[in-house]
């Protein structure tokens, strides 16, 4: 079996400023965060079109759900 190498990351967290890697961005069919369930609305504001880390999107998901 064939491991690929971690692509080099694509993106940066707006919550928290760390590295991360968009599973588009590196040319993958669907990213990592579409396992998660989709609580989340779209910001308006200036995090438009930002994407959270991993761990940052985990938390927001949580807290969605306790709401």
């Amino acid at each position: 079996m064939e491991t690929r190498p971690d692509p080099a990351p694509t993106n940066i967290c707006p919550a928290c400023g760390a590295a991360f890697t968009c599973g588009m961005n590196a040319g993958e069919t669907t990213c990592w965060c579409a396992a998660f369930p989709p609580v989340l609305a779209v910001p308006d504001d200036e995090q438009a079109g930002r994407c959270y880390c991993p761990d940052c999107l985990k938390k927001r998901v949580e807290a969605a759900r306790r709401r």
